[in-house]
């Protein structure tokens, strides 16, 4: 469940990126990142687990929705520290010495 959870939102940041292409300070292409890496990862789970005989994709176990939870939690929260800090790093000057 994690694991498509990850792949909506990469292909939802996706479209976003392309549809506020025109917007650079909102950083969706981290967002986009994000979401593509996690997915990968979930990718590379699934296919053990089904190396060691389990399901591809499991729905029993109620953690898995927790999991996915966190996922997409954490994606946001990268993002926005991310954009954040790339949008304010022009801001901070140096103090000048006289």
């Amino acid at each position: 469940m994690y694991f498509l959870t990850a792949l909506v939102c990469a292909i939802i940041s996706v479209v976003l990126l392309f549809v506020f292409k025109d917007r650079k300070k909102l950083h969706l292409e981290i967002l986009a990142i994000v979401f593509g890496a996690a997915t990968i990862m979930w990718l590379i789970d699934c296919i053990f687990s089904a190396a060691k005989g389990e399901g591809f994709l499991t729905f029993d176990d109620p953690i898995d929705g927790w999991i996915a939870l966190w996922t997409l939690l954490g994606g946001i929260f990268l993002w926005l520290v991310l954009a954040f800090i790339l949008n304010n790093k022009d801001k901070v000057k140096e103090p000048q010495i006289q």
